[in-house]
């Protein structure tokens, strides 16, 4: 990325070159005009969409409060209608007496308004009268209407009603018959529970009410829906499937009005809801209205708007580049001017001074420094390449020297490895990492054996050539990602990242069989060596990284005692018994 900017600065840089003063003055100029045009025509464009796109969505979310309202508007009349009906006088007489005569008042309210079917029920669920004669003599007892009925006035949800809907008329275009379950507790004049008053509302009128919406709002691309609390569809496209759940659903009902974009068949669509919460005392029952439109076409005034005002503003910014041109021209003559001078000045034969130049106070300023600079120009040249030479050899110096001091802070001084004090630093980091994010990690320590003899036998010499190729073999042996130490004298630990106990088992044996089949020789003479192994796992309940690889220590220890030249994997519940003893 560092390399592509510097190649595009010097590109720019080449364009500069070969650029005239007034050409660069007028870009400049130009630039800046465009900017501030383009800046205030972005801006006056963004509000103009953004305000266009609120007055829509103003629109649609009203349409969609407009139609939940009417909705619960004829819920709430209905539901107080069969109220009415129930409390009238001169039923009273009727919902104890003949069935015929009840059955004639139920037609005649059912000729008034939407309902397929209205039926009186006694305290038993069994139907005493209803219009058409249909379910007389039929229990309700199981349904949830009489229930609900039997204790407050009830509005349920819409619904099928299937052995209803057989006895109905079949429709002309066999759509199934949908109810809104309306229930009147019935009581006599002292207040006596006599039975239940129900109706189911003909869901088709809701059906009506949108299409009339639809067909007089003025814009055709609108669609309306319906959609019960539970995210199912009631009126509209994809009837009867579920369109909002989870989050979606909770946080519509929770807003209760609003908008949002969303994808439906591959189209973007703009879509404003609401939420019916009732009208007076009906309670509603949370129907989902939402007003639809493709969001092309939805905002296609506000899209409209803005591209006109961005065309004024790439016009305004044109006007702005000419008189740009028209201006630079002037301003840049007597600076052209001081340019050619300068330009002749160390040719052969040419001035080695600059002339003086007049044209206006700036320009008189700058043939002044100009010309004390050269005076001064040669002279500070020398000087800075000097501090520019120290300062640089004194920074690879310094780098030179941290980088030694780093290396012999942080490494054996024998083997190249890693030492205890930096070990333990990366160490105490990995166990962190392993107990956040639940990972294995394992330590091994390896003690070479007999090494008290080696030194006796061959000399402290043969004792470092053992120490260096052990240290070798471990280094050659594990991962990029382990890290390995020496802990001291003949001592060694090694950390092992993201690594099983049978890998880590695997792991040990190889170092161990490395080493003994290894040849170390020490002048003329070759010295067996082979070493022991502890291994210790990571476990949830280390407190840092001094428990593991005291753990391993304990099964280096265990090691040693059962025969040495072998690898004992230390497991973590001894290690707590042994502590907690």
């Amino acid at each position: 990325m560092r390399t592509f900017l510097q190649q595009a600065a010097d590109r720019l840089h080449a364009i500069e070159d070969r650029l005239a003063v007034r050409t660069q003055i007028a870009a400049a100029v130009a630039a800046m005009s465009i900017v501030l045009v383009g800046t205030l025509a972005a801006g006056a464009a963004l509000v103009s969409y953004r305000n266009t796109a609120t007055l829509i969505e103003n629109n649609l979310a009203g349409t969609a409060a407009m139609v939940s309202g009417r909705l619960d508007r004829v819920m709430a009349t209905r539901r107080q209608e069969m109220k009415l009906f129930a409390e009238l006088q001169p039923m009273e007489q009727l919902w104890q007496g003949d069935p015929a005569a009840l059955r004639s008042s139920l037609e005649a309210l059912q000729h008034s308004f939407d309902f397929a079917w209205i039926g009186f029920a006694d305290i038993n669920g069994n139907v005493v009268a209803a219009t058409g004669g249909l379910l007389e003599g039929k229990s309700v007892a199981a349904r949830p209407w009489f229930k609900q009925g039997l204790e407050r006035v009830a509005v349920g949800d819409v619904h099928e009603a299937l052995l209803l809907a057989s006895l109905l008329t079949q429709r002309a275009n066999n759509e199934p018959y949908r109810f809104v379950d309306i229930a009147v507790p019935v009581r006599d004049a002292g207040g006596k529970l006599l039975g239940v008053l129900g109706g189911h509302l003909d869901w088709n009128w809701a059906t009506s009410l949108i299409k009339d919406v639809e067909a007089n709002d003025g814009n055709a691309d609108a669609t309306l829906s319906i959609i019960s609390k539970g995210g199912m569809v009631l009126v509209g496209p994809q009837k009867e499937t579920i369109r909002y759940d989870g989050d979606d659903l909770a946080g519509i009902l929770k807003a209760g009005d609003g908008t949002f974009h969303e994808t439906r068949d591959g189209r973007q669509m703009l879509t404003a809801f609401h939420v019916g919460r009732g009208f007076r005392d009906y309670q509603g029952l949370n129907w989902i209205v939402t007003a639809s439109q493709p969001a092309s076409v939805a905002l296609a005034a506000a899209i409209s708007s803005a591209q006109t005002i961005l065309a004024i503003g790439a016009v305004t910014a044109l006007i702005a580049l000419s008189l740009a041109v028209l201006v630079s021209r002037r301003i840049a003559a007597p600076i052209l001017a001081i340019t050619q001078e300068a330009d002749r000045i160390g040719r052969a034969h040419g001035p080695t001074m600059l002339a003086r130049q007049s044209g206006s106070a700036e320009v008189v300023q700058l043939s002044r420094a100009l010309r004390s600079l050269l005076r001064r120009i040669g002279l500070a040249e020398e000087r800075t390449k000097e501090a520019e030479l120290r300062a640089s050899e004194n920074a690879m110096q310094l780098q030179e020297d941290m980088l030694k001091l780093r290396q012999l802070a942080d490494t054996d001084f024998m083997t190249g490895l890693m030492n205890r004090r930096s070990f333990l630093a990366v160490a105490d980091d990995a166990v962190a990492f392993c107990r956040r994010y639940r990972r294995n990690m394992a330590t091994l320590m390896i003690d070479i054996d007999h090494f008290k003899k080696i030194n006796d036998a061959h000399g402290h010499a043969a004792g470092d050539d053992a120490i260096k190729r052990v240290a070798e073999i471990v280094s050659q042996s594990i991962r990029t990602t382990d890290k390995a130490a020496r802990f001291g004298g003949e001592e060694f630990v090694v950390l092992l990242r993201e690594i099983d106990q049978e890998t880590a088992v695997l792991l040990a044996e190889r170092i161990r069989t490395s080493i003994e089949s290894a040849t170390i020789r020490h002048g003329d003479t070759v010295i067996p060596l082979t070493v022991s192994v502890g291994l210790a796992l990571f476990d949830e309940h280390d407190r840092d990284v001094q428990d593991i690889i005291e753990r391993a220590d304990q099964g280096l220890y265990v090691a040693k005692k059962t025969g040495r030249n072998r690898t004992f994997l230390m497991p973590a519940e001894d290690e707590r018994a042994a502590r907690a003893a």
